[in-house]
């Protein structure tokens, strides 16, 4: 009979260990805050200007992005990023750049002060980099798919309990053919508006 006791008491225990897990995350999820966005920007490419006849490093960039916070303090987004061309010529030969691609990343934020966060970013991103080469009248391209990683740190700043906006810095790297050492990193600095639903 002690047998069968114990048997109900653990069957019990773990229906009540399976209740509270659920309902705390139905509370969490519930408690929880979506988040969606957009931004325009400028990237800065840091490869080698040496020996070139013309050397664009520089080029805009647009962003969409979407989140969940999941407390204050923490949240996971997603986003895409298109940036324009960056270009170098070395004789006659010109050779532009340009990558697109998507990302996910971990969200750490500071504590609000007067409508004001910061936050710190940590993630990977799977981008495509494409090269383009012309001499002359022929031309020829590359493109390149790899995942790499991601940094970026930025702040928000609350217009109403709706709309912010948002300043943001990040670091990628991108991969623009198969070829050694065609790696770059990518700065890109960009504003834009979220809304919280």
């Amino acid at each position: 009979m002690s047998k069968i006791a114990s048997k109900m008491m653990s069957k019990k225990t773990l229906l009540a260990v399976a209740l509270v897990l659920g309902s705390a995350v139905i509370s969490a999820q519930a408690s929880a805050e979506s988040y969606f966005g957009g931004s325009v920007g400028r990237t800065n490419w840091d490869f080698d200007c040496a020996g070139a006849t013309h050397c664009q490093k520089s080029a805009g960039s647009w962003k969409l992005y979407g989140g969940n916070d999941f407390s204050p303090y923490f949240a996971v987004e997603g986003s895409y990023i298109y940036m324009n061309e960056v270009s170098v010529n070395v004789g006659t030969v010109g050779i532009n750049f340009n990558a697109r691609g998507g990302d996910v990343a971990a969200v750490v934020k500071t504590p609000a002060w007067k409508g004001l966060h910061g936050f710190a970013k940590l993630g990977g991103v799977f981008m495509k980099g494409e090269i383009i080469a012309a001499v002359g009248g022929v031309s020829g391209s590359e493109a390149h798919y790899s995942a790499q990683p991601l940094v970026g740190f930025g702040g928000v700043y609350q217009l109403d309990q709706k709309l912010s906006v948002r300043l943001e810095l990040d670091t990628r790297k991108v991969k623009i053919s198969h070829v050694a050492d065609t790696t770059y990193n990518v700065r890109n600095f960009s504003i834009g508006v979220q809304s919280v639903f």
